[in-house]
């Protein structure tokens, strides 16, 4: 398969499957393939995916002691397609809620739920309408809409 041929199924119109990014209109996709974070990723892709079906680049010994596909961690997290510019760098990355959450993706685990707390809402039956603060509630009774139901 040639360069062109993968960039066209990486890099399409509506999304970048390197980045994992929804493109929706002509300047967000102008401005993501042009950003300094998708030339990275670009970049960690292909030193991980080698075009000439070559090894993967930045090999290190693993933990077990073979080198088959092993990938110097502390350059690069798979995982999260992400690189790093040192150890402090990538140490911080693994111990980082990104990072943690896509490894309990991976594991098959879901997501904790954010807790929000108790929330207050402000209910409008004649406009049937919820509103998330009394500020908003107040506003939305002066306002034309509530006034003409």
């Amino acid at each position: 398969m040639k360069s062109s041929d993968i960039d066209q199924e990486l890099f399409t119109e509506s999304y970048c499957k390197v980045c994992s990014a929804q493109l929706i209109s002509e300047s967000q996709r102008v401005a993501h393939y042009e950003s300094r974070k998708h030339a990275s990723k670009v970049r960690l892709y292909y030193m991980l995916h080698p075009i000439d079906g070559g090894c993967p680049a930045k090999k290190l010994r693993s933990e077990n002691g073979s080198d088959a596909d092993a990938v110097d961690k502390n350059k690069c997290c798979t995982l999260c397609n992400m690189s790093f510019t040192s150890a402090v760098v990538a140490e911080s990355h693994y111990q980082g809620k990104i990072h943690a959450k896509r490894l309990k993706l991976l594991l098959g685990e879901q997501p904790a739920l954010k807790a929000t707390g108790l929330k207050r809402s402000y209910t409008c039956n004649i406009c049937n309408i919820t509103l998330n603060s009394i500020e908003q509630y107040h506003a939305h009774l002066k306002g034309s809409k509530h006034q003409t139901k």
